[in-house]
């Protein structure tokens, strides 16, 4: 048999930056991985913090620190919602009572048979999410496709 612990916090952290330090991915937010959005959330925070890096510095002569705070509070309820929903995800699928499992794979059973766009609404908040528009943009002219 093969065991493989997961670890997340319990907790969110109260910042994903501290100083000149900004933290992406796992070390912001360690999430279970249900969702499977481990992964999506670093790339994410990457994206948001350089274009708020990118801005900042265009701004403040160069200087990107002032982007770390706006960093934390654009991202901190975003990760800090998907960190919980996982979590409550991992909790259903691993439920330890025999009563419990058979209501959930009833409850799944029906979902995917008469509403099975239902079970996707799970995903609304998480997998819906558009990264900011390009700092350049308006003085280009260029804009970003939105998608459908």
């Amino acid at each position: 048999m093969l065991r493989n612990d997961v670890h997340s916090a319990a907790d969110p952290l109260p910042a994903h930056h501290h100083g000149r330090v900004a933290l992406l991915g796992d070390a912001a937010h360690s999430m279970t991985p249900n969702l499977g959005q481990g992964g999506c959330q670093a790339v994410e925070d990457a994206v948001v913090l350089a274009h708020l890096a990118a801005e900042a510095a265009t701004v403040h002569g160069g200087d990107p620190l002032p982007a770390l705070p706006r960093y934390t509070a654009e991202r901190l309820p975003r990760t800090t919602a998907v960190v919980r929903r996982s979590a409550r995800v991992g909790r259903l699928a691993c439920l330890s009572s025999r009563s419990g499992r058979l209501l959930r794979d009833a409850a799944l059973v029906a979902a995917d048979r008469f509403a099975p766009h239902l079970a996707l609404r799970g995903l609304d908040g998480v997998a819906d999410w558009r990264p900011p528009a390009h700092p350049y943009a308006a003085q280009t002219g260029t804009r970003t496709k939105e998608a459908p």
